[in-house]
């Protein structure tokens, strides 16, 4: 893997920044540096959480054909907006089969007992990726909301290296 990246979700309480509290840094020091001017490719690993989830499958959907990449993982994301003010996300209809070629591997996690995300955003996602959702038990939106287990996700991470 020579490159990654994380699309953190809305920050819904902004006083808290609970993006740099989550596990996204620890991720980030686990996955390396980040480069500023982003090379998709076919090493690249893009992991969304939340809106970054959704984010993962709208970037696909607009990313050049040349311009493949190896693994995309949608961590409690969603398709359509549930009163969330996140309607730019979906501006045009994905375009599936694209977003399929785009990508040798899609991964879409989330947990049965999300706050946010009903079970139909995560069913309607994996079912147009063509894929098997992962479900964690009892995990929230799987972030600090959740508990101090969220701080890291070493499940997610196990998930990268076997799927990369």
């Amino acid at each position: 893997m020579k490159n990654a990246l994380i699309l953190h979700g809305t920050d819904f309480d902004k006083k808290q920044k609970q993006h740099l509290n989550n596990w996204f840094p620890w991720l980030k020091n686990e996955l390396g540096n980040f480069l500023k001017d982003f090379n998709f490719n076919e090493e690249t690993i893009v992991i969304g959480h939340s809106s970054g989830g959704a984010m993962v499958f709208g970037l696909l959907h607009k990313l050049l054909p040349e311009k493949k990449i190896n693994l995309a993982i949608s961590v409690a994301g969603f398709y359509h907006d549930e009163g969330w003010h996140c309607e730019g996300l979906f501006s045009e209809p994905w375009d599936w089969e694209k977003i399929k070629k785009q990508t040798n591997k899609i991964l879409v996690i989330s947990s049965d007992n999300d706050p946010y995300i009903k079970p139909e955003q995560t069913q309607y996602l994996a079912k147009n990726a063509d894929v098997e959702p992962i479900i964690f038990p009892n995990a929230g939106h799987l972030s600090l909301g959740a508990g101090e287990r969220f701080r890291q996700f070493p499940e997610l991470l196990e998930l990268i290296k076997t799927n990369a």
